[in-house]
């Protein structure tokens, strides 16, 4: 069995509190001390409950931000890999396309070979 939960002055569950405000017993029962008016030890118990209640949420919060982040950077890394293998693919084509001499060029090999260019220049953006 674990012992009771004591709410000190220095916004901490602790076991040994050197100024406690209030104990918890594992029963459910509550002792607050004399010394602090009622009202007082109330407030601060709901202070320090809200400030770890808030402490985990933004912890859990933060966890699943974290998590996003390397999801992302997991899909900009396999897009990167994917657009360095198209750019390859696209290379080896324009090679094939490309005739030694401009007069051996067809409409068609042109508007194809412009438009690989123009897709170049916009993927180095």
């Amino acid at each position: 069995m674990s012992e009771p939960i004591y709410f000190s002055t220095n916004s901490h569950p602790i076991s040994n509190p050197s100024t406690q405000i209030m104990r918890v017993d594992l029963d459910g029962g509550f002792t607050v001390n004399e010394s602090i008016p009622a009202t007082d030890a109330a407030k601060e118990v709901l202070r320090i409950m809200k400030e770890q209640w808030f402490a985990d949420a933004q912890a859990t919060k933060i966890r699943e931000l974290q998590s996003d982040v390397n999801e992302l950077k997991e899909l900009v890394e396999y897009l990167q890999d994917r657009i360095k293998k198209l750019k390859k693919a696209g290379d080896g084509m324009y090679d094939f396309i490309n005739p030694p001499s401009p007069c051996m060029r067809t409409s068609r090999m042109d508007n194809l070979l412009q438009g690989w260019d123009d897709a170049k220049i916009n993927i180095n953006c």
